[in-house]
């Protein structure tokens, strides 16, 4: 079993709230007033904020090569966040909250195939 390396932690924390404002903005392109694709963009929003939350204070985000994301869904995006997940060490004091934006991301996950994203 491969063992993350703080680097690839933070990395890796990094791609996921990268791919959460993505999966966001795909969201929010989509939703008419009062559409139930608003409260998903802003669930998503608030799932990349605890993401980043994770993120030590001086940490710069990766750049994202925006060609490697064209032509994938929201729910495409929600789910290569949630499998980024899932080597995360969840064990380390810095990243008890892990668990729950695993959660979180399984729940959006849910909402974005129920709406059809």
């Amino acid at each position: 079993m491969h063992t993350l390396t703080a680097d690839d932690t933070w990395d890796r924390l990094g791609s996921i709230a990268q791919l959460l404002h993505q999966a966001a903005t795909r969201v929010w392109e989509g939703a008419e007033p009062d559409s139930p694709l608003q409260s998903l963009g802003l669930g998503v929003y608030l799932v990349q904020a605890q993401a980043s939350s994770l993120l030590p204070e001086d940490y710069q985000l990766p750049d994202v090569d925006q060609e490697d994301l064209e032509g994938q869904s929201a729910l495409q995006l929600l789910t290569a966040a949630e499998e980024l997940t899932r080597p995360l060490p969840a064990h380390r004091p810095d990243l008890v909250n892990s668990s729950q934006l695993v959660v979180d991301l399984c729940d959006l996950i849910r909402e974005a195939r129920d709406l059809g994203c």
